[in-house]
């Protein structure tokens, strides 16, 4: 064997040892952004109970949070990316929009937790950036699921065995299930969340055995917590799901719904512009959605005060005077849109409110076209388009938009960013949309 054939081996042995060590390293990086997303999850859905981590210490959830979102974006620099986004208009108006929003914390009176809101947001948009570029959309799945797992066997475990923590026994909640939270609204939501994504993973092949436990402990979660509008939304994204695997025209219906929702919540926030009425009155039938209605109509008394660009990011409540008026009013204060919708009004203005309404019609129209041109997985395809339906249908009666650490709204950004690829279908694997 000659000097150059010898070298020649050594440098095909170096190239192989470099390769494995970086497929090693990617791994590595994999599991940690995987494990980083269900710590996530588990820190960042809900506040605690104040017996579990003090009223004084909430702060360190979001600290937890942030810090995951840190990790994982500094492990997504060792992967591969495995989803290549296109500079076109969907993608320009949904980041416009989240840029809009963390800058507006200049027009607000620059508290430290509008700061710290404002800069929580921009991490968590460039996490969200990173995570569907490097991340497949099952593995995102899988650990989501595993976190909101791990929130509602804790807080099954407190009912049961620990009912001082796990049991609501206020007088207007007496016997009714809040598990390891503070409140029983966010083990609702929480429980309704896992049921979505357990028959997610059932219908991409998920053996039963695990499906049936996790569904019927999400379930029961949900049913004790007495949050019923939240399991009824829950089925109502299971059933989009289900039909949309069995009808690409059912697909294509479901895929306008978020805008359809936006519209409506326009006609809502027009109502109470132009009437002045703290509540819906339908005939002889007076609406308040549990009091939430007089929460909507004050704020949007207050939209003329600052109509194009809102009052900015945590910047409307923390206004002492409005803050104090609510309360002499009413006798209480929330600190709390109770609408998702209403807070992007109030808070990025009209301006804000109609660039994000563009990017969710521009985020159906992108899908109606992913599916026309097959250019995307159809479990992939369902699941995005029953999660958006689920997360824009809570969001009329609670504020998940703009929650800058909340996992659940990171995800909606992140599959809105699922969608901004390019339309090519060149790999076979992404034809199953087919047609019907």
């Amino acid at each position: 064997m000659t000097e150059a054939q010898i070298q020649m081996d050594a440098d095909a042995l170096d190239g192989a040892i470099r390769q494995t060590r970086g497929i090693d390293i990617e791994r590595a990086a994999k599991a940690i952004m995987n494990w980083s997303i269900t710590i996530n999850v588990v820190a960042s859905m809900g506040t605690f109970n104040t017996a579990l981590v003090a009223m004084e210490q909430t702060y360190l959830q979001q600290f937890a949070a942030l810090s995951m979102w840190f990790v994982l974006i500094y492990a997504s620099a060792f992967v591969r990316p495995n989803l290549r986004l296109q500079f076109n208009p969907d993608l320009i108006a949904i980041v416009s929009f989240y840029v809009l929003a963390a800058i507006s914390v200049l027009w607000t009176n620059l508290s430290l937790a509008a700061i710290m809101k404002s800069a929580a947001l921009a991490i968590t948009t460039f996490g969200a950036l990173c995570l569907i570029t490097r991340l497949d959309i099952d593995d995102i799945v899988k650990s989501i699921t595993r976190g909101l797992f791990i929130l509602v066997a804790a807080s099954a475990f407190c009912a049961i065995f620990v009912p001082d923590i796990g049991v609501d026994h206020s007088w207007m909640h007496n016997g009714q299930w809040q598990g390891i939270f503070e409140s029983k609204q966010t083990l609702g939501f929480v429980g309704a969340y896992l049921m979505f994504f357990a028959y997610y993973r059932k219908t991409a092949g998920q053996s039963w055995l695990p499906f049936l436990v996790t569904f019927l402990l999400a379930s029961t979660c949900v049913l004790a917590s007495g949050s019923r509008g939240a399991g009824a939304v829950a089925l109502v994204a299971c059933g989009l799901l289900f039909t949309s695997l069995g009808s690409v025209r059912c697909m294509k219906i479901y895929a306008v719904l978020p805008f359809v929702m936006c519209i409506m919540a326009s006609v809502l926030i027009l109502y109470f512009y132009v009437t002045g009425y703290d509540s819906i009155h339908l005939f002889d039938t007076t609406i308040d959605f549990t009091e939430r209605t007089f929460i909507w109509q004050y704020a949007i008394s207050h939209l003329d005060d600052a109509p194009l660009l809102g009052f900015g990011i945590n910047g409307f409540w923390t206004t002492q005077s409005i803050y104090d008026y609510f309360e002499q009013n009413h006798g209480w204060v929330l600190d709390n849109y109770h609408s998702g919708y209403i807070a992007i009004l109030m808070e990025t203005g009209f301006l804000g409110f109609v660039l994000f309404s563009a990017s969710v019609l521009l985020f159906s129209n992108k899908v109606l076209y992913l599916i026309s041109s097959r250019s995307i997985d159809r479990f992939h395809c369902a699941l995005i388009i029953g999660f958006s339906v689920l997360s824009f249908q809570t969001n009329f009666t609670e504020t998940i938009f703009l929650r800058s650490t909340m996992f659940t709204s990171v995800l909606l950004l992140v599959f809105f960013l699922a969608t901004c690829r390019p339309v090519s279908p060149e790999d076979p694997q992404l034809s199953r949309v087919g047609a019907e």
